[in-house]
């Protein structure tokens, strides 16, 4: 039951919405029970077979938090909990890669299916242990319900936002209740926003990508023209695709007006790789932050050993998001470019910060940045480590062969990536229309509204069968 399909839109949200807020009315706890119920309905309309994994992980996750917090925290319980969660995440989401390096065809004739979700409802929930066993959760606050519909709420079960239990828990005890109409209002908005980004941006923007990459993996000739207009739509489909999804999932708890905290804030503004990744998929910035950066050592012990932590925090992350050559190096290069960004900071702008940061630097640092930013994109989108690298070649060199061939590519293309690099760059972003939303300013509501109406709309005509979400493969 994909977001952006007629059966969620008019069926199940609708549907469930009414059926909690009738039952909120008679008993607030049943309510919540009643999310779990369509929780469970909506990721069996998927698949049966996944609800079962789903159901024993957080079970038994559940019952691994209450020993933690009974038994002292046990440090030893601890890591048997979250080494179970990542055997789970590793047999089913790496074993056929790890077979494949072995014996292609064994790994062919073997594949194992990925449960839906699975990297994200595990990471929210190893995050839950962590907590427990450093002692951030009340064990009087630990109880099925909350615990159950923390980790299986459907708007983030499929892809997140990855949810910290501070985001929801005070709202399962009645906080979800104020300001009613100004969340409906945002949620409305939102959720239109987030649709027409889908069905009308990143899935035309598929249409220009998938013809590109499919030479280049097919090892045949690309132009310069052509991989610059491939790499450059991937990169804008990518984005609206999942920021797209990002906003609906934001948007269906604001119906029954739960907030969840939102994962983009306009990454392509961004003039540094550090700055991309406080903007981009910041749940998941957080987690690897909180989770693996921090506990690593952090920035605790001398200028090399965090440049070495946030270079494996990075190779991991690549490494989460799929199984693959190619999400190594793209997890790599990232890592690679968030560690010369710091040494850059470190022995230039904490020297020279008058000097570094001139406006006369932020153009090129917001060029660079975006290639650095393309080069990973082809990686983590080329089924082969080949094609990325023809790409790569095509669009950097030689320097002569640049962005301006681009520029000979059909109008049509080159009007719809316009449009979409001009929306992601210039436009105001999610967070910012959601805040105009709950600010109170009639005038304001009213514009934003009537804009959100039209394209409502046109995404609702525009929604399509074939219109696959990219990160279900995560």
């Amino acid at each position: 039951m994909s977001f952006a399909s007629y059966i969620y839109i008019i069926g199940f949200l609708p549907a469930t919405c009414l059926i909690f807020w009738l039952i909120q009315r008679i008993s607030l706890s049943a309510a919540l029970w009643s999310l779990v119920i369509a929780s469970a309905i909506f990721y069996v309309y998927w698949n049966p077979r996944d609800l079962i994994i789903a159901g024993l992980s957080v079970t038994a996750n559940y019952f691994a938090a209450k020993l933690l917090l009974k038994w002292n925290r046990a440090r030893w319980l601890f890591f048997v909990a979250v080494a179970g969660n990542l055997l789970a995440l590793g047999y089913y989401k790496y074993l056929t890669f790890l077979i494949g390096l072995w014996d292609p065809a064994l790994a062919a004739s073997h594949r194992v299916v990925l449960p839906l979700g699975i990297s994200f409802f595990t990471f929210t929930q190893i995050a839950y242990l962590a907590d427990c066993w450093v002692g951030k959760i009340n064990p009087k606050q630990h109880i099925p319900r909350d615990f159950f519909l923390f980790v299986s709420f459907f708007p983030h079960l499929i892809a997140g936002p990855i949810l910290h239990h501070s985001d929801v828990f005070s709202q399962f005890r009645g906080g979800f209740r104020s300001d009613r109409e100004l969340k409906l209002g945002a949620a409305i908005v939102l959720f239109s926003v987030g649709l027409f980004k889908k069905v009308v941006l990143a899935d035309n923007l598929s249409l220009i990508v998938a013809p590109v990459f499919a030479l280049a993996d097919g090892h045949s000739a690309v132009t310069s023209a052509e991989a610059w207009t491939g790499a450059l739509a991937y990169a804008l489909q990518i984005y609206f695709d999942f920021s797209g999804y990002s906003d609906r999932a934001v948007a269906s708890p604001l119906f029954i007006v739960f907030r969840f905290p939102f994962n983009f804030n306009s990454p392509y503004k961004a003039t540094s790789i550090i700055d991309f990744w406080r903007r981009w998929h910041m749940t998941l910035s957080r987690f690897l932050r909180d989770y693996l950066y921090i506990p690593l050592g952090g920035n605790r012990h001398g200028h090399i050993r965090r440049y070495y932590n946030i270079f494996i925090t990075m190779l991991l992350g690549g490494i989460w998001h799929g199984a693959g050559i190619n999400f190594v190096i793209w997890g790599a290069l990232h890592g690679f470019f968030i560690v010369i960004n710091h040494l850059w900071n470190d022995l230039v702008v904490h020297r020279f910060p008058i000097a570094a940061r001139s406006r006369l630097l932020l153009p090129p640092a917001y060029i660079l940045t975006m290639a650095c930013v393309l080069l990973g994109w082809l990686f983590f989108r080329a089924e082969t480590t080949f094609g990325a690298l023809a790409l790569a070649e095509r669009m950097f060199w030689p320097p002569s062969m640049s962005l301006s061939s681009a520029l000979s590519s059909d109008p049509k293309q080159l009007g719809l990536i316009l449009l979409g690099g001009f929306i992601a760059t210039a436009l105001p972003n999610s967070l910012d229309i959601h805040n105009w939303c709950l600010s109170g300013e009639i005038h304001r509501r009213w514009a934003v509204g009537a804009a959100a109406g039209a394209l409502f709309a046109i995404a609702l005509v525009s929604i399509s069968a074939d219109s696959p979400f990219l990160y279900f493969q995560f």
